[in-house]
């Protein structure tokens, strides 16, 4: 396979440059930057196809790295002059390669939910890596579906992805701007699911997520900003508002944390024994 060979900042550069850092171009594109061994394998796992492959020139390659070239017939190979490479890399030992990948959108209307749903709605998240912690969260908890509602973070931001350890490659996430669209997909959500409860998640709330009123599925878990809590209107669509108990001097918690702690208790409540 025949590489290109980058050694100025030249447009395949800068191409490279604002697919880790311009949320537009990414967007454009339909394209996203990944760096780490773990994360690139992770997006192959999940079915994304390679795009791009860049290495640093005159770097010795793994027997990994030389299969993952061998094996992405279709993508471009870009050798690139080592001061370039590293100035891509955020790493303090870069990785071998960087890879970039297409990226898979999704919209609510095309989700696949499971019988009884589990879906995480997030009001403008605004911390790269308290956004990347949920996602790896709802990886092990099994969650259906994550929505991010209104202006935030981008998911496929390089740093979300180094966070989730590359788990947003195997999840169900879609954006929405319009909280009418939203509430629209709940109602027929309702409807396809009896029993689906939407709850709100604040420090105030007016129940305690414990045995006595337990989190199951189907449920809509609605999780606020990390500044200001979940909006009037999200709060809105909960049928109940939920806080986690805390015995300590702190009042809140990491919206991470107590996003890993929910999700938990959903988890925890399908091995619940009936009857």
């Amino acid at each position: 396979m025949k590489e290109l060979r980058v050694t100025r900042r030249n447009s395949t550069f800068q191409i490279l440059q604002a697919l880790k850092t311009n949320r537009a171009k990414r967007n454009e594109l339909n394209e996203v930057f990944v760096e780490g061994i773990a994360s690139i394998k992770a997006a192959r796992r999940g079915g994304h196809v390679v795009r791009r492959i860049v290495h640093a020139e005159r770097r010795p390659l793994s027997g990994w790295a030389r299969s993952l070239i061998e094996e992405s017939t279709t993508a471009q190979v870009i050798s690139l002059e080592a001061t370039l490479y590293g100035e891509l890399c955020d790493r303090e030992d870069p990785s071998e390669v960087i890879a970039t990948f297409e990226r898979k959108g999704l919209s609510l209307s095309k989700a696949r939910l499971s019988k009884k749903p589990f879906v995480v709605v997030l009001d403008r998240p605004a911390n790269h890596g308290n956004l990347g912690s949920i996602i790896r969260s709802a990886n092990a908890f099994s969650v259906d579906l994550l929505i991010a509602v209104g202006h935030g973070v981008d998911f496929y931001d390089p740093a979300v992805i180094r966070s989730s350890i590359g788990s947003i490659f195997s999840a169900q996430i879609c954006h929405v701007d319009s909280l009418k669209e939203l509430t629209g997909w709940i109602e027929t959500q309702r409807a396809l699911s009896p029993g689906l409860t939407c709850a709100g998640t604040d420090s105030k709330g007016s129940t305690v997520a414990d045995e006595k009123a337990p989190l199951e599925r189907p449920v809509v878990l609605l999780l606020g900003n990390e500044a200001r809590g979940l909006s009037v209107e999200l709060k809105g669509l909960a049928d109940r508002m939920v806080r986690i108990p805390m015995t300590g001097s702190v009042d809140s918690l990491n919206v991470a944390c107590a996003a890993s702690i929910l999700m938990y208790e959903v988890a925890r409540g399908a091995l619940r024994p009936r009857g």
